[in-house]
């Protein structure tokens, strides 16, 4: 019998609940093989303003609707494909005229050779070549609303009937070695083919393309990398790239640099990178010598799911570039973390003078499972 006025035993404490892992649609055979299925919906509004006159652009548009399909093939060798129509339904901004779409684009389609584990990987097909890490980001894994504006502001430089948004088709290798220390891509693709007069064309030399990056903390091991890992993911590491194809003495030319942190702090956790670009066309490519800066950082309160986040961009070069600064910043609400997040970003677009600044503002939900 227990005595009067005794304590109660406290029964065992239930373990904690383990977070819910991202949902997966994926098929497995017993040989390595498997094929895995996933979707990207960005719904957005946006409000943009412009240099002429006081008048706002409205839109209601899908920023991207992706079907993503991804797998394995007897265990050593991947393969990835995802459709997208950017900006679906979107009207030319400044003018009245022809919504954007309906259509459907192949964006990624490529696949992947294990030769060795992480260590030496070898990927073929339609594939953004190597860059900085914001233009390796993944749209669904993304900490501000979107790309800087200036990742892919040029995004058919090589040529193509439809945008490709940065992609080419080519070969590369790709590793992580020294325990994770340091990441390698090096690659080979189709870059501007030539279409001179006499019908002998495309014989000119091919676009190559390759980055480093040192990991002080754990490596991105994916072929795109994260806009932020969310906690799941300690990082801090820095990159630098080349992009070049010849002609002559006027080749075409990229150079760049970038450093990227996402790590937990006090009741959430810090993100930040800072990604700095050369590009000159020469005289194979229709781009403008110019270089770009671009930056972003925010915190993560983890008690109520918010990232208030700040953007600085600046870009200068040849006249003929284009010479702005673009600053802003807005909130990420992650109740679902990547899976569904609410957006809301405001930006200032300042164009050297005598070009009149203008706003901009972007309202987005996201649904996303792969």
């Amino acid at each position: 019998m227990p005595k009067p006025n005794a304590e109660p035993v406290p029964a065992d404490a239930p373990p904690p609940a383990k977070a819910a892992a991202p949902p997966q649609l994926k098929i497995e055979a017993a040989n390595g093989t498997s094929i895995r299925f996933g979707v990207l919906w960005q719904g957005q509004f946006e409000a943009r303003g412009n240099s002429t006159n006081d008048d706002v652009t409205r839109n209601l548009y899908l920023r991207r609707f992706a079907l993503l399909i991804g797998g394995t093939v007897l265990k050593d060798f991947e393969y990835f494909f995802d459709s997208d129509f950017a900006d679906l339904f979107k009207a030319p901004t400044g003018e009245q005229g022809l919504k954007n779409g309906p259509a459907f684009q192949t964006k990624d389609a490529f696949a992947t050779y294990r030769v060795f584990e992480d260590k030496l990987k070898i990927d073929a097909g339609l594939m953004l070549p190597a860059g900085t890490h914001n233009f390796l980001q993944g749209g669904g894994s993304l900490y501000g609303w979107d790309f800087f504006l200036n990742t892919f502001r040029a995004g058919n430089l090589f040529g193509s009937v439809n945008n490709p948004y940065g992609r080419d088709v080519g070969a590369q290798l790709r590793g992580i070695v020294l325990d994770g220390l340091l990441e390698y891509r090096l690659g080979i693709f189709q870059g501007k083919r030539n279409t001179p007069p006499n019908g002998a064309a495309s014989r000119n030399d091919f676009r190559y393309a390759g980055r480093v990056q040192l990991n002080f903390l754990d490596p991105e091991t994916n072929y795109f990398y994260g806009g932020s890992y969310l906690g799941t993911k300690k990082v801090f590491s820095v990159g630098a790239v080349f992009d070049y194809q010849h002609a002559g003495q006027e080749s075409y030319r990229a150079f760049g640099a970038d450093a990227f942190l996402d790590v937990p702090a006090g009741p959430g956790g810090v993100t930040a990178q800072v990604n700095i670009l050369y590009r000159d066309g020469g005289s194979r490519i229709a781009l403008p010598s110019q270089t770009a800066f671009m930056a972003e950082a925010g915190y993560r309160f983890d008690a109520i799911k918010l990232s208030p986040i700040g953007r600085f961009e600046r870009r200068w070069g040849d006249a003929a570039a284009g010479r702005e600064t673009d600053v802003g910043g807005g909130v990420a609400f992650w109740p679902y973390g990547h899976n569904s997040n609410l957006k809301a970003f405001y930006t200032r677009l300042i164009p050297d003078a005598p070009v009149a600044a203008y706003d901009q503002f972007n309202l987005q939900w996201q649904l996303y499972f792969y």
